[in-house]
C-alpha cells in the first residue's frame, strides 16, 4: 500500500494524464456558440487538419485549389467540408464550413478557428449570428430558433448569454438568456 503522500501524487498525476492526453480539442472543435434548450449539436464532429502523429499523415485531403496559401477545399476523412481562404496550411480568411451532420458555418476564420463575424446554422434549423472569438460565439449576438422565435443578447461562452430581448415566434416579448444552451426568461 502507498503512503498517503505517494497515493495524492499517484492521483495528481493521473489527473494531468487525464487533462493532457484526452483533449483533442484542436482547430475547429470548439464550435459555435449557444444552442437552444433542447437542441444539440455535434461540436464533437468538428474536424482540425493536425498531423495524427501516429502515422503523420493528414486527416483529410485538399480537393481542388491552393489549402496551403490561397483558396481551396479541403474534405476531411469525416466528410466534414471546407470551402475558403488558407494561411500557412490553416483555415484563414472567409470561408464556409459544412460538417457531416448538416451544420454549416460560414464567416471568418483565424489561425483555423472561426473568428469575427459568421452564422452557424444547425441541421434542425436554428441558427447563431454574431461574432465569434476562439471559435465560439462571443459578444453581441442572435439565435434565432426553428419555431421563429429569437435572442438578442451578449453572448458569454459556449452556452451562456446575458439578459437580452427573446421575441416568441408569436411576437410576444421577454428579457429571457441562454444557459447551459437553455433559453430561461425572467417572467
Amino acid at each position: 500500500m502507498f503512503p498517503f503522500t505517494n497515493r495524492i501524487l499517484a492521483i495528481l498525476f493521473a489527473i494531468f494524464l487525464i487533462f493532457n492526453c484526452s483533449s483533442s480539442d484542436t482547430k475547429d472543435s470548439s464550435t459555435s456558440g449557444g444552442s437552444s434548450g433542447n437542441q444539440s449539436s455535434s461540436d464533437t464532429s468538428a474536424s482540425s487538419r493536425s498531423v495524427n502523429l501516429g502515422d503523420e499523415s493528414e486527416d483529410g485531403n485538399c480537393e481542388a485549389g491552393d489549402c496551403e496559401n490561397g483558396n481551396g477545399t479541403y474534405v476531411y476523412s469525416t466528410g466534414d467540408k471546407y470551402v475558403g481562404g488558407f494561411k500557412n496550411g490553416l483555415r484563414d480568411g472567409r470561408g464556409k464550413f459544412e460538417y457531416k451532420n448538416g451544420d454549416k458555418f460560414e464567416g471568418s476564420f483565424q489561425s483555423d478557428q472561426k473568428e469575427g463575424s459568421g452564422t452557424y446554422s444547425y441541421s434542425n434549423g436554428t441558427l447563431l449570428q454574431g461574432n465569434f472569438s476562439g471559435g465560439v460565439l462571443k459578444g453581441p449576438g442572435t439565435v434565432t430558433f426553428s419555431d421563429g422565435s429569437s435572442l438578442e443578447a451578449e453572448f458569454k461562452d459556449n452556452a451562456n448569454s446575458n439578459p437580452g430581448k427573446f421575441t416568441r415566434a408569436d411576437g410576444s416579448e421577454g428579457e429571457c438568456s441562454l444557459q447551459n444552451k437553455a433559453v430561461f426568461c425572467s417572467k
